[in-house]
């Protein structure tokens, strides 16, 4: 019998690389797509996503030219929008799909269909930068565990998401192989990876000017090992030059200051490693040479730009645990450390890393001795970027972006190194191993994509009537649409006097402009969301009017959750401590557990919030008699106190009330309500709110109301 001939190792490869983009793919797209495809449209899945497709609608309008100001972004917008080449690329797509006359659905199509099939393709060079360094078997399980890997990555790279993350995560990646592989070649082969590596860098960087941590990372790898310094100096001189595209940004003079730092330090490192190496000095005192060398770098960058650089110390302050005093960052979940993310702990890591990084995390650790004993300068810039990038993502979820392709190269190599151990067993223990990662991580990628994150029909319906029933605030409807110039530095836009804001809490003011064509109060940037919330958590009508006049807001758009679900982020925002507004106690069940109930205080109905969204700006009525709940405290099965339900008794009158208390001078006695609708206490009406729609028609737990105010 005639043997069949086996498949050739560059064959496997290439089926087990196009497997995981196929199955990258579906994972991005299949579980969510009736969510994002709808009779209505395309429903973009999260806040940033539609800012950026109103950015797109508008460059399409009047491609490749791009508004510096959107003047519908913000009321009062004194900050000129930022350069989005992404926005450019994704309009570029449809007008090339529909050779320049691009209609608004395939726009929308385009937006939502890029991220999906970008995201995909990370398997690929994933595959290319293992393979460079260990080799094909570990490529291919790399390429396996990035197609399955679950979390943030999934989240932002799936089917109408098109925010630039996608970008930033492909250029970053594909950047750092071209760089390796210069690392690793002579002549015209390095010279031509190097440019193409500064061009990728150099577009990151125009696509994530925020993203300083890239030329950082790269820089602390040339000063570990001072054979990667010349290379990373020159690929960073090229991305510097690719920047100035993008140097009007507001990070840009962060990122100059960073691309200054950075390729000083190189040099300073390449110079000490060549002196070195004439001299055959002991490596072991060329690291603190070269650290003394970088400081000393950064601390004359640091005296030419005292005031920028004092101001990047405090910028990236806000956003690392623990040195957030004053910062309500920790506020939004993407930038939200992974061990504080539900389910919360360990736990998280097996939510948002799946089965990959049982394989990958030993890999990581060992990648330290690795840096130091290794000869070969690509494998240690390798290793310092994922350990880099991994911890990056665990001290801040919206990192994982770069932290999970880096988790995927280190299981990737775990997964090869377990075969190598046992190649008796090599075959079974491979199939099993994906079968494992497929079936455990499939699932759960999927998982992580299907959440909706985009404006439900209640919020269309509100949206929609707020574009056709309102007056247009610009005074013509093609002003949307228009090519707004960059506002002169010290200048401010010039509102027409028909000009209003639409308030709303920050989360859905890019659904304002980008659906229903109006000015938000606040957006995505949360702008403005703490004068927000100090008009929601309002007591005093006319504390609030002055505030809604202050914003020259005209209408209100509110739904449940921000009396609801995000109430105490609101609190937060204006400075107020939960407790005022509400208290959680316990209530036994027939079997001998406890659930929690929502016990809502007096000042809860005060706040404008609940008498505009809760009571349509009417009189609120506490009815005849007062509820108080008595409670005792009692220690739970984690040792922490709870107050717990014992009764609920009415009273007559307050003088009762003020009784039964001077009688029961050692019990607890909680006077509210337990529910949002039935107020404890008596409120005035306000007679400059009026609502003008409620989606679905009638009243619902789920309804976006519009309110008109006059303040």
């Amino acid at each position: 019998m005639r043997r069949l001939p086996s498949a050739s190792p560059a064959t496997l490869s290439l089926a087990i690389t196009s497997l995981a983009v196929i199955v990258a793919l579906a994972v991005r797209v299949i579980p969510v797509y009736n969510t994002v495809m709808t009779p209505f449209g395309v429903n973009f899945q999260d806040s940033d996503s539609w800012y950026h497709m109103r950015a797109v609608h508008n460059i399409a309008a009047h491609f490749p030219r791009q508004s510096g100001f959107d003047p519908y972004a913000l009321y009062a917008g004194r900050q000129n929008a930022y350069t989005e080449p992404w926005d450019v690329f994704i309009a570029g797509v449809a007008g090339l799909i529909a050779l320049g006359m691009p209609s608004a659905s395939l726009i929308d199509q385009v937006g939502a269909w890029l991220p999906a099939v970008l995201g995909a393709l990370l398997p690929i060079p994933l595959f290319f930068l293992t393979k460079r360094l260990f080799g094909a078997a570990p490529a291919c399980w790399a390429a396996i565990a990035a197609a399955v890997i679950p979390g943030t990555l999934v989240w932002v790279t799936h089917l109408g998401v098109p925010d630039h993350h996608v970008a930033e995560c492909l250029l970053s990646i594909c950047a750092l192989v071209f760089l390796c592989g210069a690392v690793e070649t002579v002549g015209r082969a390095m010279l031509w990876r190097i440019i193409v590596s500064g061009l990728l860098f150099g577009t990151y960087l125009c696509v994530r000017p925020a993203g300083i941590f890239v030329p950082a990372t790269l820089a602390i790898a040339a000063l570990i090992e001072p054979l990667l310094a010349p290379y990373v100096a020159a690929t960073l001189a090229i991305a510097s030059a690719v920047f100035l595209a993008s140097s009007g940004n507001i990070w840009a003079k962060y990122t100059w200051l960073t691309l200054a730092c950075t390729i000083t330090a190189c040099l300073l490192a390449w110079a000490l490693g060549v002196l070195w190496r004439k001299r055959a000095w002991s490596k072991a005192l060329l690291l603190p040479a070269v650290g003394i060398a970088a400081a000393v770098a950064i601390g004359i960058v640091a005296a030419l730009q005292p005031a920028v650089f004092q101001s990047l110390v405090e910028t990236v302050g806000r956003y690392v645990p623990g040195l957030q005093s004053g910062s309500k960052s920790y506020l939004v979940a993407e930038l939200s450390p992974l061990w504080d993310v539900p389910p919360g702990g360990v736990g998280s890591i097996f939510e948002f890393l799946g089965p990959v990084w049982l394989p990958a995390f030993p890999v990581l650790l060992c990648a330290f001795p690795a840096i130091w004993r290794s000869r070969r300068p690509a494998l240690v810039l390798c290793s310092v970027w994922g350990l880099v990038m991994t911890a990056a993502g665990v001290i801040q979820m919206r990192m994982m972006v770069y932290g999970e392709p880096a988790i995927a190269v280190a299981a990737g190599v775990g997964c090869a190194w377990l075969m190598a151990q046992l190649p008796r067993f090599r075959t079974a223990l491979s199939v099993s191993t994906a079968v494992f990662l497929f079936v455990s991580g499939v699932p759960h990628s999927a998982a992580h994509s299907v959440t909706d994150g985009g404006p439900r029909l209640e919020w269309r319906q509100a949206l929609a009537w707020l574009r056709w029933n309102t007056p247009e605030p610009m005074g013509d409807p093609k002003a949307w649409l228009g090519y707004w110039p960059a506002l002169t530095p010290g200048k401010d836009f010039a509102y027409p006097a028909s000009a209003y804001s639409v308030l709303t809490w920050w989360d859905f003011g890019d659904w304002v402009n980008a659906i229903g064509h109006r000015i938000p109060s606040t957006n995505g940037t949360q702008t403005n969301a703490d004068t927000v919330a100090a008009f929601l958590t309002a007591a005093s009508p006319e504390a609030a009017r002055s505030l809604a006049s202050q914003m020259h807001a005209r209408y209100a758009v509110l739904n449940f959750e921000v009396t609801g679900k995000l109430w105490e982020t609101v609190l937060r925002w204006s400075n107020r401590t939960v407790s005022r507004y509400q208290q959680v106690i316990f209530t036994n069940t027939p079997t001998g557990g406890r659930i929690p109930l929502i016990i809502y205080l007096p000042d809860y109905y005060k706040t404008m919030a609940v008498r505009i969204y809760n009571f349509d700006g009417q009189p609120i009525s506490a009815g005849s008699e007062i509820s108080a709940f008595i409670t005792k405290p009692v220690r739970d099965v984690s040792g922490m106190q709870i107050d717990v339900l014992e009764r609920e008794e009415k009273f007559e009158s307050q003088e009762k009330l003020q009784e039964y208390r001077l009688l029961h001078p050692g019990q607890s006695v909680l006077v509210g309500s337990n529910d949002p609708l039935v107020s404890c206490v008596n409120v005035d009406g306000l007679d400059w709110v009026k609502p003008v729609f409620a989606s679905s028609g009638q009243a619902g737990p789920r309804t976006v109301k519009v309110f008109e105010m006059n303040p």
